[in-house]
């Protein structure tokens, strides 16, 4: 779970190593690690760049897509469970709410 955001900032095209650590905020040697780590589990997969023979192209393998559409599907479940109990719209107003709130807290951040 932990390394979702890593995952997620992954393009079906393919994402270098230099444009997923500048994503995710991290260094390129952080992201080095993670992106071995990750092949060696099995979340992606790497092919050589074809504009640029020094670096790789990550891309999502099988698993890496399943565990999306995993998560996809849990939270749609919860998503509708919530909804069951509130209302779609009165969920909809906590959603906005939140993302107000994280959107001012991030601002007072920088």
């Amino acid at each position: 779970m932990s390394y979702l955001m890593f995952l997620s900032n992954i393009e079906e095209g393919g994402t270098t190593n230099n444009e997923l650590a500048k994503r995710a905020g991290v260094t390129k040697q952080m992201m080095s690690k993670i992106v071995s780590l990750l092949e060696k589990d099995g979340y992606i997969h790497t092919e050589k760049n074809p504009n640029d023979s020094r670096s790789s192209v990550i891309f999502l393998n099988e698993r890496g897509k399943e565990l999306f559409v995993a998560l996809r599907d849990c939270m749609q479940q919860s998503r509708d469970r919530l909804d069951s109990i509130v209302g779609h719209d009165r969920m909809e107003q906590v959603i906005d709410t939140m993302v107000e709130l994280v959107t001012e807290l991030e601002k007072e951040e920088q």
